[in-house]
């Protein structure tokens, strides 16, 4: 069996990401793979629907969704998705297909995939506003805009505000317990889960004067970065940035960059994608066809 993979797939909406990782799953449901889906926009089950209906379960494919959207459901998407401890009514409340897959032990040749990885960090912050604050994140900005506007368009320190956004994150949540927070979902996720792993996410501009080193080192070139906790391209082993080639045409038609790979494998730059586990698990990573 290869060497354990952990995958980020970045890039914008239509850039091929979940496609690729789908046309993995059908390529390697012969193999015994199991793919179990932690879902944060509730899209995956559509695209299989319209894409790869012999993926889902009820017509014997081995993807697996479970739709998790806020915190609380993402705690249980975890679980479930890593064979944790489940409350009995949580278990109560999943279909047969996805309690046959909590019930199927994790085998090295599984893939658990985040689809969209950066959900996770705007929810644990949702929970810490109204866990600490009592109110929902809208009501949590509105007050900030209000506070602000009292002082006369500065915040509590006297200094001019640039931006409502920085002022809310920065100045007014307590970053060291929401990245507590987030970690203890995330990094079992990542690091302690026996399986392959593959995050999704979107992309956003690298911030101009982007002072953190790492960040523009591992982005800088590309002017663009994940979505989400700002390091969560250094829990995986390879990231790469998708791209649709042809904009608008029925043929669909993908590029792919390698951003970086720890393992030193096949770069791609600017590359044709066509299928993502034969082109880097088969050719570049060296798994059997």
């Amino acid at each position: 069996m290869a060497k354990r993979e952990r995958i980020l797939l970045m890039g914008i909406t239509g850039s091929g990401k979940s496609f690729q990782w789908m046309k993995m799953a059908k390529h390697l449901k012969d193999k015994g793979s199991i793919f179990r889906v932690i879902d944060t926009d509730s899209s995956i089950e559509y695209m299989l629907e319209e894409q790869f209906p012999e993926l889902l379960p009820e017509n014997g494919g081995n993807v697996y969704v479970y739709d998790a959207f806020d915190w609380n459901e993402l705690i249980n998407a975890r679980r479930w998705a890593r064979q944790e401890k489940l409350n009995p009514s949580v278990i109560a409340t999943l279909d047969k297909h996805l309690k046959h897959a909590y019930n199927q032990h994790i085998k090295p040749q599984d893939w658990l995939i985040l689809d969209m990885a950066d959900r996770p960090w705007e929810a644990v912050q949702e929970y810490y506003v109204e866990e600490t604050f009592g109110q929902d994140y809208g009501d949590f900005f509105l007050h900030v805009r209000k506070e602000i506007e009292s002082h006369g368009g500065k915040n509590s320190q006297g200094k001019d505000v640039a931006s409502l956004d920085k002022e809310a994150m920065d100045g007014w949540k307590d970053w060291t317990v929401i990245n507590k927070l987030y970690k203890t979902w995330f990094n079992p996720i990542t690091y302690q889960t026996k399986c392959h792993v593959i995050l999704v996410t979107k992309v956003k501009e690298v911030a101009k004067g982007e002072k953190d080193a790492e960040i523009v080192s591992a982005y800088g070139d590309m002017h663009v970065m994940p979505v989400g906790q700002k390091h969560i391209g250094h829990t995986v082993h390879s990231i790469f940035l998708l791209y649709p080639k042809k904009v608008g045409s029925k043929d669909r038609e993908y590029g792919i960059t390698t951003i970086k790979d720890r393992s030193g494998r096949t770069y791609y730059q600017k590359d044709t994608l066509t299928n993502f586990y034969l082109q880097y698990l088969v050719s570049s990573a060296g798994w059997d066809l």
